[in-house]
């Protein structure tokens, strides 16, 4: 049974990271739905699945900013119980920091457990098919951009296309009487094509989701006019594969990946994935320690001022797991260093805000 102390404590604190939370996540995905309205502004996303995008994005915060929030719900509810004087009574009951950290580590417990399993387990699937619906989608609004009687591009890190269709079906999915033009890749010993064809469809495929551009009963000029390999040949069926570029709005292509292959893995990008993984359940607990100590507030001190130098301490451990990541991405210091470093860092601020403390409490007068 959790005692009358501990309820308190718990109660205080939920609100604050609730709210820290909801405030948090509306900032964020505001920020994301503008970027996303923007695009399909732009004819680069369809308007039917930025929903979607939306809540696997909001997956993704909940998991990744509920550390920060945590700790800050903890500053704020240690901030009110100092500044209503509420501490010194209980400190003067003989209940110290040590007292705090119980309800609050049984806490921090159970949702490095929750966060551990979301981030290693569950997260890379949804980031995998955030990343595989914006893939589709871009494809989407790229083909249904498409205009009859005009020259038309389809440009992707495949295929660089332009291409003429004298009629287009409703919804794209069937042209008569095209011209196309495929640009060439010297460096990849690739000429540039020329096709004609009677009709084209669109067809995706079931097994691994790569959408095509099939012409049907045309001729294709390869190569330049005049030189050695130009070639002319005519066929039933060609195929043009449509690829979007990786680089998606759901994070890198290691966050797609599952965690059973980080773990077999040497190269540097998925070590680092891995480690940010991992820092998920052990910034809950670093986090948490170091929000005790840094809740403490005078009651002559403003209302926000722990709060601002709380997010500031916070911020400035996000930046640096985040710099050491890029840096064993860049192989600048051994996958053994890797984050690790970075996270005994608050928890050393923590010990030392704790000895101040006590330091300053034996030196009070009347003591």
């Amino acid at each position: 049974m959790l005692r009358i102390l501990d309820r308190y404590l718990l109660r205080e604190v939920i609100f604050g990271w609730l709210a820290t939370t909801l405030i948090l996540w509306f900032v964020l995905i505001t920020n994301r739905l503008v970027r996303h309205l923007a695009r399909a502004a732009a004819g680069e996303l369809p308007g039917d699945v930025i929903l979607t995008l939306l809540a696997v994005k909001t997956f993704w915060f909940i998991v990744y900013i509920m550390p920060f929030s945590l700790a800050l719900g903890v500053v704020l509810a240690l901030g009110r119980l100092y500044r209503d004087n509420e501490m010194a009574v209980l400190s003067a009951c003989g209940v110290g920091p040590a007292r705090l950290y119980q309800p609050l580590l049984a806490l921090g417990l159970a949702l490095s457990l929750l966060l551990g399993w979301l981030a290693l387990s569950v997260s890379p699937d949804v980031s995998a098919y955030g990343a595989r619906v914006e893939k589709q989608a871009k494809l989407e609004a790229n083909v249904t951009m498409l205009m009859a009687g005009r020259f038309n591009s389809i440009r992707d890190k495949r295929v660089k296309m332009t291409f003429y269709a004298e009629e287009l079906s409703r919804k794209r999915m069937r042209m008569e009487n095209l011209f196309v033009h495929l640009e060439g890749n010297p460096e990849k010993g690739k000429p540039p094509q020329v096709m004609v064809a009677d009709s084209a469809y669109r067809m995706t495929d079931p097994d691994t989701g790569d959408s095509f551009i099939v012409f049907v009963d045309g001729t294709r000029y390869e190569g330049n006019t005049g030189e050695a390999d130009y070639r002319v040949m005519s066929f039933e069926e060609q195929g043009v594969r449509i690829e979007i570029a990786e680089k998606t709005g759901f994070m890198s292509r290691e966050s797609n990946v599952s965690t059973r292959q980080l773990l077999g893995s040497s190269e540097p990008e998925y070590i680092a994935e891995l480690q940010w993984r991992l820092s998920v359940p052990i910034s809950v607990m670093v986090l948490l320690v170091l929000s005790v100590p840094l809740g403490n507030v005078s009651p002559r001190q403003g209302k926000h001022s722990g709060l601002v130098i709380a997010v500031l301490v916070f911020l400035t451990y996000y930046n640096l797991l985040g710099t050491a990541r890029s840096w064993v991405e860049q192989e600048i210091i051994s996958p053994q260093i890797g984050l690790w470093w970075v996270h005994p860092l608050p928890l050393l601020l923590a010990v030392i805000l704790l000895k101040r403390e006590r330091l300053a409490r034996l030196l009070r007068p009347g003591r």
